[in-house]
């Protein structure tokens, strides 16, 4: 067994939340399962009724009608569900609240010039200020 490492202490309430779900429930009202999503310093929580069916995209649905609208985007989200679901999850909720993933490559100028160069000044700007005390 290896050593148990605790996540760090988010910065506010809903920065960081956990999502996981209930299933195998008695069916009430054509609902089986209940999505939970949980605020990691608050510990409030939400519980959205749904379905065995529910897929990432269908969840992502749900956390924008439920959660997003009330407490915004958190900085990270904490699932058990397997990385997969996480990745598939957060890139439709994306979607959903219009945001555009552009992914580039390492030093690829023609791309990510503009944050490449900006880079490029921080680097050198403890260079520039350790040769003036000099």
């Amino acid at each position: 067994m290896g050593k148990l490492h605790p996540l760090p202490i988010p910065e506010g309430r809903w920065s960081v939340v956990s999502v996981d779900f209930i299933v195998e429930l008695p069916e009430a009202h054509g609902y089986d399962v209940v999505m939970v999503v949980v605020d990691s310093v608050g510990k409030r929580a939400h519980f959205i009724p749904t379905h065995t069916t529910c897929t990432a995209m269908g969840a992502a649905n749900l956390y924008r009608k439920h959660v997003w609208k009330l407490h915004g985007l958190p900085d990270a989200f904490v699932s058990d569900r397997g990385p997969q679901f996480v990745t598939e999850f957060t890139w439709e909720l994306y979607c959903l609240l219009g945001i555009k993933l552009s992914t580039s490559m390492a030093y690829h100028p023609q791309s990510n010039s503009q944050t490449e160069r900006v880079n490029q000044e921080l680097e050198q700007a403890p260079r520039t200020i350790r040769s003036n005390r000099s």
